[in-house]
């Protein structure tokens, strides 16, 4: 499964890749982006079956731009998982308005991955 992880922060896209990882998905079909231009950039040229986006719009990645810039765009499709470490209901509502497909407040488990990829990939379905 080809996974996109739009994150600014190197420690946090190290501790989702190993999530991930641990859950089966390979290393080498993971990549990452620091911001919202490399991930919209990454998502043009490559195609992705899920994109976990960050919310930290202090640090240059606005993960709710991101999701409103791909469901008007030509991804439409892709599901997007919203995270932040100040994911609040407020967010979560506005998320999935927006159109992300789920959410996941940081710092999250093994079990937290999952059970959202679950919860996407059984929407998907």
């Amino acid at each position: 499964m080809k996974i996109l992880i739009a994150e600014p922060d190197t420690n946090r896209q190290r501790q989702l890749r190993t999530i991930l990882s641990s859950l089966g998905h390979k290393s080498a079909e993971i990549e990452t982006a620091n911001d919202n231009k490399t991930a919209q950039s990454l998502t043009r040229k490559k195609r992705f079956e899920i994109m976990f986006a960050s919310h930290c719009p202090d640090e240059g990645m606005d993960g709710v731009q991101i999701v409103k810039d791909m469901r008007s765009g030509s991804n439409k499709s892709l599901p997007i998982v919203l995270f932040s470490t100040q994911m609040d209901r407020d967010l979560v509502l506005m998320a999935h308005q927006i159109g992300a497909s789920g959410c996941l407040g940081y710092p999250f488990t093994v079990s937290d991955v999952e059970e959202v990829l679950t919860k996407v990939f059984k929407k998907g379905a």
